[in-house]
């Protein structure tokens, strides 16, 4: 990662990459006197970046040195979180349907929003979201069933910011419940009429990979009854994830 003139890296995002591609090529740990000597870049420098890296869980420290940190692995499995949820997510949104009725997704955390990635019609019309469609987290059954799991400090920093102290409070207390639960509700916050219910899919990590819901009009669909059916869709959807990675 150093220069066409054989210096060191030029710019930060440079220099960012040449530390992070050298502690992963060392399969393990690196300290910060064989990071500066692989890259080029001052001692003192790969010391600031990687104080950086570290805070953000880009890096670990070890007794050893440094290692790669899990927001790494979250991004990798976040990329190809669309196709795998795709194929595993079939045969279990079948059954939800035909024991449902009502209008499914599924889908992933983007910054503050939510992105569909599966949307299966239901009775609803017109329909509420369909695929490659953004929500908003802080209000839909979705967006909270990951919130309530994330170990993204950023996001949910920057999602609690628009908030006023009092619903903000409300806010937090109505995560922990969704923890508990795991199941989050939406009435009508989203969408007019609407009421959405959520569970989040997790890695065996125990981080959220996404989640799936179920959203009918509020005048008969009851969340409690369809809660434990969008709590069993995402275990077995996690389950299946995780065997398709073992």
């Amino acid at each position: 990662m150093r220069s066409a003139h054989g210096g060191e890296p030029v710019s930060v995002l440079d220099r960012i990459l040449a530390i992070l591609d050298t502690v992963r090529e060392s399969h393990g740990s690196t300290t910060i006197t064989q990071l500066a000597v692989a890259t080029g870049i001052p001692k003192s420098t790969v010391s600031r970046l990687v104080a950086d890296l570290v805070r953000q869980r880009y890096l670990v420290r070890g007794e050893s040195g440094v290692m790669i940190g899990m927001r790494l692995f979250e991004l990798g499995a976040r990329a190809s979180t669309p196709r795998r949820l795709s194929v595993a997510a079939l045969p279990v949104l079948a059954e939800l349907s035909h024991a449902t009725g009502e209008h499914l997704n599924v889908a992933v955390q983007e910054g503050c929003e939510m992105l569909s990635i599966i949307s299966v019609r239901g009775r609803l019309r017109p329909v509420p979201s369909r695929a490659g469609v953004r929500v908003p987290s802080v209000t839909t059954a979705l967006g909270k069933a990951v919130l309530a799991h994330t170990t993204d400090e950023d996001v949910l920093r920057a999602v609690l910011a628009e908030l006023d102290p009092s619903t903000r409070h409300r806010f937090e207390r109505e995560l922990v419940g969704v923890r508990a639960d795991a199941v989050a509700i939406d009435r009508c916050e989203t969408f007019p009429g609407v009421v959405g219910v959520a569970s989040p899919i997790l890695s065996p990590d125990r981080l959220p990979v996404a989640a799936i819901s179920v959203a009918g009009p509020v005048a008969d669909m009851d969340p409690s009854r369809v809660a434990p059916l969008v709590r069993h869709a995402a275990l077995v959807l996690t389950h299946r994830l995780a065997s398709r990675v073992a």
